[in-house]
């Protein structure tokens, strides 16, 4: 643009630099991440325009955006016409371009500034006493401004300093956090469409892998060593099953919403006497099942044994080697009470809060030589939450670290309340 006059060197260098930022790709990108442009008025910017305007007692205030052609005002107080009306301005006519550096422009008598006097907006405007501040987001991009304006000769204050970089820091929050919320979504779909195309893509060539591994079985099962082979493939093949529908539910949780469910008649206490069983072979003598009675339920048999499962491996994995692993069920009226108890280094009090969530790890999981993706412990919860239940932690040096899931004994209450 045009200034109205000859600026000094000091004043060119700053035009030159803030021009060169303008079109910058990486910032404009930032601005149309906002999502804010061409946007109508919000009141969680409105409210800081007009506290603005308060606490320094100015008749106008500007929220911008700041583009490649034109100056968008998000929000004012006192914003004269026609500007209220298109909410815009060319880019030609923008003072806060020159911002675009990460520099303020602060003034008390603009008329006399060897830069602003030159400026063909500060004459139409009544612009004399300004201070402009940029809105800096946190990979360093000058997004657009935040400003007071007063028509007379005013030497600002600490105080008034203050006042704007206070408000423009809590622009800069509400612009901070609704990124986050866009990058958690952006995230979730993401991860989202990875576990749907990776289940789809793995579930063919397994369930492939799964009938020629069982032919071949039938075919040369007289062979030494085809039969313990088959069922070692077929094993694994089980395994990668779980862990793609471990990564399924996870998602579903994440997500907010429930596990899939088939419910069937079913005995707690024999589903647990059968899982623990099967860890036993990969960790023998440290299972301690107390339990009397049947245990008859209205549940999923399948998720039931993947609750035991988590919860039983875990507590060999991360609990200290060699103790006893106690596993109790108990009735309690119309609940069922599964507990699994374990010695060892205790759970930090802060990760109790947090242990449940899809994809983390507590820092003794993490460090220790067992690997995992943080999925047993939201799975447990997310299946229990399907049947109505719940399931929580406590962890003390003292007393070990014990996983308690509280299930009703008949779960299709809840189905019919979630369908």
């Amino acid at each position: 643009m045009k200034f109205l006059g000859e600026l000094d060197e000091v004043s060119l260098a700053r035009t030159q630099r803030c021009n060169r930022r303008l079109t910058d790709p990486n910032r404009l990108q930032a601005i149309r991440d906002t999502g804010l442009m061409d946007t109508p008025q919000e009141e969680a910017f409105d409210r800081l325009a007009r506290l603005a305007a308060q606490l320094l007692d100015v008749p106008l205030t500007i929220m911008s955006l700041v583009d490649a052609d034109r100056q968008f005002f998000k929000a004012d107080f006192g914003l004269p016409s026609p500007f209220r009306e298109t909410r815009q301005l060319p880019i030609d006519a923008s003072l806060c371009r020159y911002t675009l550096e990460g520099e303020p422009i602060i003034s008390s008598n603009a008329p006399a500034d060897p830069f602003l006097k030159f400026h063909p907006s500060t004459g139409p405007w009544g612009i004399v006493a300004l201070i402009v501040l940029p809105l800096i987001n946190p990979e360093g991009h000058v997004l657009g401004t935040f400003c007071c304006i007063q028509p007379s000769v005013r030497e600002w204050t600490e105080r008034d300093h203050t006042v704007m970089r206070e408000l423009t820091a809590s622009i800069m929050t509400e612009l901070n956090l609704r990124d986050q919320i866009r990058k958690l979504k952006v995230e979730q779909n993401l991860r989202d469409t990875f576990v749907a195309a990776l289940t789809h893509d793995l579930r063919t060539p397994l369930a492939a892998a799964k009938v020629s591994v069982q032919l071949l079985g039938r075919r040369h099962g007289e062979l030494p060593g085809v039969q313990t082979s088959v069922a070692r493939v077929n094993g694994s093949l089980d395994r990668a099953e779980r862990m793609i529908q471990n990564l399924l539910d996870a998602s579903r949780i994440k997500a907010g919403k429930y596990v899939a469910l088939d419910l069937g008649e079913c005995d707690l206490h024999a589903l647990t006497t059968q899982a623990l069983d099967e860890l036993s072979a990969v960790y023998p003598g440290r299972f301690s099942l107390k339990a009397e009675g049947a245990f008859k339920m209205k549940a999923d048999p399948l998720g039931l044994r993947r609750i035991v499962e988590n919860l039983a491996s875990n507590a060999a994995k991360y609990g200290a080697p060699g103790t006893p692993i106690e596993v109790l069920l108990e009735q309690r009226g119309q609940h069922m009470v599964l507990q699994v108890r374990n010695q060892g280094a205790p759970i930090a009090a802060d990760e109790l809060q947090t242990i449940f969530e899809p994809f983390h790890r507590a820092r003794s999981a993490a460090e220790s030589a067992a690997k995992g993706w943080g999925l047993g412990l939201p799975l447990v919860r997310g299946i229990a939450e399907a049947h109505g239940g719940k399931a929580s932690v406590t962890s003390s040096a003292d007393e070990g670290t014990c996983f308690t899931v509280t299930l009703p004994v008949d779960a299709t209450g809840q189905q019919r309340l979630t369908a």
